[in-house]
């Protein structure tokens, strides 16, 4: 059996790898996070209009970070847009109410497709049924949701978005989905 010495373990270690002390498929993966370090740097943030991250530190783990809040920062923006969309959308009418959205997003949902006026109530989130039922009966009468005989039960009535609803809604879709990249 041979001795092994610290000068025969750092030949060893320079025949297998790069660096001494390193073997050759982590040489490979520093310098591959080196060169995505270096793209980072040279990006320019879309949130902040800036070339590289600010004071962060070099490695993998920051790096991983700074991408996660760059995402997050990303999605907030693209969230503020449909906010603004939905207010600009829905303001002069007083239905820019949260549960309009949810409402509204629902009947979209299902295309052309009436649904029981008790289901509408069921997509007000958040409130009593009685509450519920005066957003639809306001969405009603001003004009945003039809309200249609059901056939199948001629004591109920059936609910759908209007055609007026429906163009200003998509409206608003298309607008949220280029500030999300979509």
């Amino acid at each position: 059996m041979s001795k092994i010495t610290s000068k025969s373990v750092s030949s060893f270690r320079s025949a297998r790898g790069a660096r001494a002390g390193t073997p050759a498929s982590t040489a490979k993966s520093l310098n591959a996070g080196a060169k995505r370090d270096a793209r980072q740097k040279a990006a320019v943030s879309p949130v902040t209009g800036r070339q590289g991250v600010a004071g962060a530190p070099r490695g993998r783990a920051v790096s991983g970070s700074v991408h996660l809040r760059e995402r997050r920062a990303r999605f907030l923006v693209a969230l503020r847009e449909l906010d603004e969309a939905w207010l600009e959308t829905f303001r002069e009418t007083g239905l820019s109410d949260l549960y309009f959205s949810r409402l509204f997003t629902e009947l979209w949902l299902r295309g052309t497709e009436a649904v029981p006026k008790t289901d509408a109530y069921s997509y007000v989130k958040g409130v009593g049924v009685q509450t519920a039922m005066k957003y639809v009966k306001r969405a009603v009468d001003e004009g945003y949701l039809e309200e249609v005989e059901n056939p199948a039960d001629g004591r109920s009535r059936l609910i759908r978005m209007s055609p007026r609803l429906r163009a200003a809604f998509e409206a608003l879709i298309d607008r949220a989905a280029r500030a999300f990249g979509m």
